[in-house]
């Protein structure tokens, strides 16, 4: 397979993923539950707000000026990418594998997916000039993926939870099993057609880097629902679910459209994800252990 192939096959899985994750959310979502449960949870979703597009994105660029200063500029890139990445797709399954509050991580994955279709554009090229990559972007170009890629499927799926409630469930089992089947097939395209970089990197210390990713979230997380004295476990497991890893939807979109011709900007943020996902299964695995060691009950699903 050539040069050319892979990179169609890798794009095209991609913003599949981004397509159906989004227009799969949209069927699972109900409005009146989703302003119910943030009106009640108001003071975790504006602080989770904070906390991710403010305190972690400095963070970040704190840590790419100061300790990881050395690693490749493109690197640095998809660093910045993530770190304005906010919501991760997942996070109400780990939420439910945790005992956790399934309702209020929904909820949270709504709001800051739709808020990152905001801040990433007006965030992005800031934070690319702060850690002087040598890479230029427009807000446009990272807005127009989001907007018809993201935001436009995720009215769509309202739209139909709406028109035809009697569909919605089975078809939003579906959506969700095949966009999860796209993104393998799109890392397992993206390790073969990048494995080369993948070795080169490991020499630049980068791979260290990403293990900051995961631990910034959490951190941030465990500090944000101890300062708000949350002490409903699952609402604090939610939380820390929802804040530790970012959403790999708009990496993904960024990875395709504005940085296409910088492969190291798709190195980067693979490995960051794949870290940051592994090392909070693991927490979430623990979590789970604990709370069923103390009889915790299973929480609802979510809506």
């Amino acid at each position: 397979m050539n040069a050319s192939s892979q990179s169609v096959l890798i794009n095209g899985f991609g913003v599949l993923f981004v397509i159906l994750n989004s227009f799969g959310l949209g069927l699972r979502l109900s409005v009146g539950k989703l302003l119910a449960q943030a009106g009640a949870h108001r003071k975790i979703a504006a602080w989770t707000l904070v906390i991710n597009f403010v305190v972690i994105p400095l963070l970040f660029v704190g840590y790419l000026l100061t300790i990881a200063s050395g690693i490749p500029g493109e690197i640095k890139v998809g660093f910045c990418v993530a770190a304005l990445c906010a919501g991760m797709p997942f996070a109400p399954i780990l939420a439910k594998l945790a005992n956790a509050d399934v309702g209020l991580s929904t909820t949270l994955l709504v709001v800051l997916t739709v808020a990152t279709i905001i801040a990433l554009p007006l965030g992005l090229p800031l934070a690319i000039d702060a850690v002087d990559a040598q890479l230029k972007v427009s807000a446009w170009e990272v807005a127009w993926p989001l907007l018809l890629f993201m935001l436009l499927p995720l009215f769509l799926g309202c739209v139909f939870r709406v028109w035809w409630p009697d569909l919605q469930a089975p078809l939003a089992q579906w959506t969700v099993r095949v966009a999860i089947l796209c993104l393998l097939f799109n890392l397992n395209f993206s390790l073969v057609a990048y494995w080369d970089l993948f070795v080169e990197t490991w020499g630049t210390a980068s791979y260290i880097a990403a293990f900051a990713g995961p631990f910034i979230g959490l951190g941030c997380g465990y500090l944000l629902v101890s300062g708000l004295r949350v002490k409903d476990v699952g609402a604090r497991r939610a939380t820390e679910v929802t804040t530790a890893v970012r959403n790999i939807a708009p990496m993904l979109l960024m990875m395709i459209f504005p940085f296409a011709a910088y492969p190291l900007v798709t190195v980067s943020i693979t490995i960051l994800n794949t870290v940051g996902i592994t090392i909070i299964l693991l927490f979430v695995l623990v979590w789970r252990r604990a709370n069923s060691g103390a009889g915790a009950p299973l929480l609802a699903d979510a809506p």
